[in-house]
């Protein structure tokens, strides 16, 4: 083979490779940009997720301490149990289902001697601990998720 040959044969295949890896490489980088908005996006979402999760523990924690009111009247301390289940939407919404224990309380009924001395000892309560689901319905207004209505279920 002639060194002619060769030299043809070299830039044949160094433009067919160029012309070739031209579309490839467009393609990866379209690929790319689309991962990054693929990226972005999973990070919004999670971020999200984490200042649900943050906002309903801290929820939790001042039923318990007695500065905020439990969805239920005669609920005096709320347990989140498991994993909080948190469905976001585009439309700036959330749904969160989170299973609990709950410790209520319930006046008990009469007005015998022994009930009023409860009562006056601060106590005149029937204690029951419970299993239940807290439901939660979001809003994120100014860039900050807030709690919408909350629920308790059996």
């Amino acid at each position: 083979m002639s060194s002619k040959s060769a030299a043809t044969r070299r830039t044949f295949f160094g433009k067919a490779g160029a012309a070739l890896v031209a579309p490839l490489a467009a393609s990866r980088a379209f690929a790319g940009e689309e991962r990054g908005d693929d990226l972005a996006a999973r990070l919004a979402a999670l971020e999200d997720a984490n200042a649900i999760r943050g906002l309903l523990q801290r929820h939790a924690q001042s039923i318990n301490a007695g500065t905020n009111t439990a969805p239920d009247t005669n609920v005096r301390t709320l347990r989140l149990d498991s994993e909080i289940a948190i469905d976001v939407a585009g439309d700036g919404t959330a749904t969160a289902s989170v299973g609990c224990s709950v410790e209520t309380a319930t006046p008990i009924a009469g007005g015998d001697t022994l009930v009023e001395m409860a009562r006056l000892q601060g106590d005149g309560v029937l204690k029951r601990n419970e299993r239940r689901v807290l439901i939660g319905s979001l809003v994120r207004r100014g860039g900050i998720w807030q709690i919408e209505r909350l629920e308790l279920r059996a």
